[in-house]
């Protein structure tokens, strides 16, 4: 999981900024994650994969608020060695503070694994995928499902599942990422389902958030074998896949193991260097993670590489092995990267490797079959960090932590503490059972960006053009919206900065087509990735901000429980479109009771015995409100 734009991600958790915050935006772990391990419940027990081999027991991790999520193959939850044991099949939840049980949760997973655990961006579902064969016995719950993150049971109100009728394999969702409007899946399956819609597809595909329902626009064809891994792009515009595929569309030169398409129509991104894999590899990739100025793909035979965010050419390799052993160069004893996670400014990535990894200074080559001249080793135990902007490895961080498949989830919770899940054992002689939290006993610096602002809609009129946006979510709080304007098709500079969902730009000249695009900015100056784009040509006149006439000759007269009331109309320099009601029962100028298109209003709702107060005020097209009318009161 990264974290969401909403997030993205997968592992991912918001706050909801306009109010009521269920789902918790990710806050970056800390400069110095302590390498010893906090006191947790873990898992085990494994289920039996067709789809693979992995002995590991938590494959994904999700959030929201306290409630920290771990999806995978295992069938119990353990309190500590020798504890007490819960059963709780393939998905469990525990307070995301303490790591304890939450036992209310108690979701009825069935027939298999649970590998991509994500929240909906206002956390009131819980999807997951995996090689499960149903939730609760339902049909049409294979692999995809959501569910209520209280109780774990099905969420009636949307389903989707996926199909896999040829061959003598059950279908497999692998990855789960939110973008915008849909919820990306994938895996190894043929069919996308929701109720009487029924889409094929080729590994690959998404559905509606709000109602399941399969997009027939996006089916990029993806063939050779499952996709493990997807990311969006930060601007939503690309979808990476990682996996064991040999081709995407017909290409095998850009679509080997590793690619990159168009989330319009599911096409290759042109124009972007043909991956190269590792001489050595045996066709696979497990991971990959995407941020505005680098892509990371992990997996391939002990290799992590760093790509240009723009041309996915290579800048940096990173291997893990050991210089002192005696095999056949790069396969020292090293093992394969299989998960990876943004987290704040940094980039973990997760490996069954427990010796030492290379750091390549040969500018992104892959390294010959005999040792390279140039390099650093350094020690690695199952994770390591990677600069989120730049790809380089921070040396400071390290884990103490043993196992044998190592780390297949990671996950940033909201707290600054970084959970690890896979096979993993103990901690610095502390005992593990699947799943582990670490935490940093300094002070945690806010280093998250906003949620991307959606919806960002531009309307001209005479002198003005008018902007509104949906509200981003933010681990600490958004405080303020930049607007961007240029004349091209870039992100512009900053015009404005407006604490509302709106911004009104009276400077546009008349003729001119305008770009605009909004940034979310929060407290500690952390900038979103920037909206959509939306253009608009100025009109020529003047931004009008006169107020109309004030309504005048407001009269009440009641009748057979109903009060009539009737004004003399408004007027304005460019024209009244509506009057606001307003009521109270305290002689004041009560709250707005409706909004009326006439000079008259019936209210048939006044309480009955009271006096009531009433007063009128009028609107125009660019909600230029006028100052109240006359009161007047009547007895309901």
């Amino acid at each position: 999981m990264r974290p969401l734009r909403l997030p993205r991600l997968r592992s991912f958790v918001l706050i909801v900024a306009a109010a009521l915050s269920c789902v918790v935006a990710t806050r970056p772990a800390g400069a110095e994650i302590a390498p010893d391990a906090e006191s947790t419940w873990g898992v085990k027990g494994q289920v039996d994969s067709v789809s693979n081999n992995f002995e590991a027991q938590v494959w994904d991790f999700g959030q929201i608020g306290d409630v920290l999520y771990a999806g995978g193959k295992f069938t119990e939850a353990v309190s500590g060695p020798g504890g007490r044991v819960v059963s709780r099949p393939h998905l469990a939840a525990f307070n995301a503070n303490t790591g304890v049980l939450i036992e209310t949760f108690a979701p009825d997973v069935r027939g298999g694994a649970v590998y991509a655990v994500v929240p909906s961006p206002d956390g009131s579902r819980l999807f997951i995928a995996g090689e499960f064969t149903s939730v609760e016995g339902q049909p049409g719950t294979a692999g995809l499902a959501a569910l209520n993150p209280t109780t774990g049971a099905l969420d009636p109100t949307w389903r989707a599942g996926l199909e896999r009728p040829w061959g003598d394999q059950p279908p497999v969702g692998r990855a789960l990422d939110v973008d915008g409007d849909w919820l990306y899946v994938a895996g190894n399956f043929t069919h996308i389902s929701a109720g009487s819609t029924r889409l094929q597809v080729q590994r690959v595909g998404r559905v509606s958030l709000a109602t399941g329902v399969p997009d027939s626009r996006f089916r990029p064809k993806v063939s050779g074998g499952g996709v493990w891994d997807i990311d969006p792009s930060p601007d939503g515009s690309r979808l990476y896949l990682a996996g064991f595929f040999t081709s995407v569309n017909g290409d095998t030169t850009l679509g080997d193991r590793f690619a990159a398409v168009n989330t319009a129509d599911g096409s290759l991104v042109a124009g972007v260097t043909p991956f190269t894999p590792n001489l050595e590899s045996t066709g696979r990739q497990y991971a990959v993670v995407a941020t505005d100025q680098r892509v990371f793909v992990a997996g391939e035979e002990h290799m992590l590489q760093v790509l240009d965010a723009t041309t996915l050419t290579r800048l940096e390799v990173y291997f893990t092995g050991s210089p002192s052993w005696v095999d056949s160069w790069p396969l020292r004893g090293g093992g394969d990267f299989q998960v990876m996670e943004q987290v704040g400014n940094r980039v973990y990535a997760g490996c069954h490797c427990w010796r030492y990894i290379l750091d390549s200074s040969t500018g992104g080559q892959l390294f010959p079959t005999t040792a390279p001249a140039e390099g650093t080793w350094s020690p690695i135990r199952s994770v390591v960090a990677l600069d989120a902007a730049t790809g380089a490895r921070i040396p400071t961080f390290g884990l103490d932590v043993s196992g044998t498949a190592g780390a297949w989830a990671i996950h940033g919770a909201s707290d600054g503490c970084l959970w690890v899940g896979g096979d993993l054992t103990q901690s610095a002689g502390s005992w593990l059972s699947g799943m582990g939290r670490w935490c940093d006993a300094t002070t945690v610096v806010d280093t998250e960006r906003p949620e991307t602002p959606r919806g960002v809609k531009a309307t001209a009129s005479p002198g003005a053009v008018d902007l509104s946006w949906l509200p981003s979510s933010d681990d600490v709080g958004v405080t303020a919206y930049r607007i961007h304007r240029s004349t091209g098709t870039t992100l512009g500079p900053v015009i404005a900065t407006s604490t509302s969902l709106s911004y009104r730009d009276t400077t546009a000249a008349a003729g001119q087509v305008y770009t605009y695009a909004v940034t979310a900015v929060d407290a500690a100056g952390n900038q979103s990735w920037r909206s959509n784009f939306v253009a608009a040509t100025g009109i020529a006149g003047v931004a009008d901000t006169q107020r109309p006439s004030t309504p005048n000759g407001l009269t009440a007269v009641t009748s057979a429980g109903t009060v009539t009331l009737n004004w003399k109309p408004s007027t304005d320099n460019v024209g009244v479109t509506s009057y606001q009601v307003f009521r109270s029962t305290d002689g004041t100028l009560g709250p707005l009771l409706t909004t009326v298109t006439s000079t008259s209003y019936v209210d048939s709702a006044a309480p009955a015995g009271q006096t009531v107060t009433y007063a009128v005020k009028a609107v125009d097209a660019a909600g230029n409100v006028s100052w109240r009318s006359n009161v007047v009161t009547a007895t309901g």
